[in-house]
């Protein structure tokens, strides 16, 4: 089975294309995946990349997250963040006294964690890393198992990588959501070629639990992703430039997008306002019905 995909950034158009794996995946997959990867997606070292109450929001959030590992983990220790992005989240598991190490894409993006937050952040893809089994006692993966050529081996190697009884945390968008069914065209999340994979929930838990990761808690609400990330699809699909509102919410708002009037500008402002309520509702609704469009699994090494 087979759709199509459109890049908002380049307008080049894409297949999703289902696997034997029971996820999808995006072909064809670029040679040169970095031209796919511009400064409007990175941001730049020290500069914000959303207004200040975002930024706030996420470092709160953040800090969350990593006091339930820490709860979960039973202490502090070795955490590893497969594709660490700005940085944030592992700056809030050093401030719980973990010791760090966090992998990037390129050296353009493993520049901003280490002159942000001075963490040490490789360009080593995932399944590359040359350390001893058994290494680290947490290891996560916000977001970015979706980027990785080869999740599967990824995924083995995660396990491989994690001490007995260490825990993983791991958030992706979330194939099976209603949102991305009927529409994934227009899916906020779906964002090809940067995102190589489509996990359905129920297929991402399952690879898990076979390589002995024990789900000990999922969630289908994403704070910082869902409300806005529903409003930003309804846009999508009433014929709005793809993305239009994420992107004037970045701090350089079209930054190769497709050319927007400032009639499509207002427009998407005001269907913001209009739609956010509603918006939260139903994010809070398909949460509570496990099929909101992001999942997250926090699970423990059996």
């Amino acid at each position: 089975m087979t759709r199509r995909a459109k890049d908002y950034l380049t307008g080049e158009s894409f297949m999703l294309v289902e696997t034997a794996a029971g996820w999808w995946e995006t072909a064809p997959v670029p040679a040169d995946l970095a031209r796919y990867y511009p400064e409007v997606y990175y941001g730049k070292s020290g500069q914000r990349r959303f207004p200040r109450l975002i930024e706030w929001m996420q470092t709160a959030l953040c800090r969350r997250r990593a006091q339930q590992v820490t709860k979960t983990a039973g202490g502090s220790g070795w955490v590893l963040d497969a594709g660490c992005g700005p940085g944030h989240l592992l700056a809030q598991f050093r401030t719980l006294g973990w010791k760090t190490l966090g992998t990037e894409a390129d050296e353009r993006a493993a520049a901003i964690p280490r002159a942000n937050h001075g963490l040490e952040v490789l360009t080593d893809d995932v399944s590359d890393l040359r350390f001893p089994d058994s290494t680290f006692d947490a290891v996560v993966s916000w977001h970015t198992l979706e980027h990785m050529r080869q999740p599967a081996q990824t995924l083995d190697k995660i396990a491989r990588l994690l001490r007995p009884g260490g825990v993983f945390l791991v958030s992706v968008p979330n194939f099976s959501s209603p949102e991305a069914q009927a529409n994934p065209a227009a899916w906020f999340h779906l964002d090809v070629p940067r995102h190589l994979c489509h996990f359905p929930a129920a297929v991402l838990r399952e690879h898990l639990e076979r390589r002995g990761l024990k789900i000990l808690r999922e969630s289908y609400w994403t704070p910082e992703y869902d409300a806005i990330s529903l409003v930003q699809t309804w846009q999508n699909r009433l014929g709005l430039p793809q993305n239009l509102l994420y992107l004037m919410l970045k701090s350089a708002p079209d930054s190769g997008a497709r050319v927007s009037s400032v009639a499509q500008r207002s427009g998407a402002v005001m269907l913001g306002v209009v739609f956010l309520p509603c918006a939260l509702v139903v994010s809070w609704w398909r949460a509570w019905r496990k099929n909101g469009g992001v999942v997250t699994f926090l699970a423990r090494k059996l």
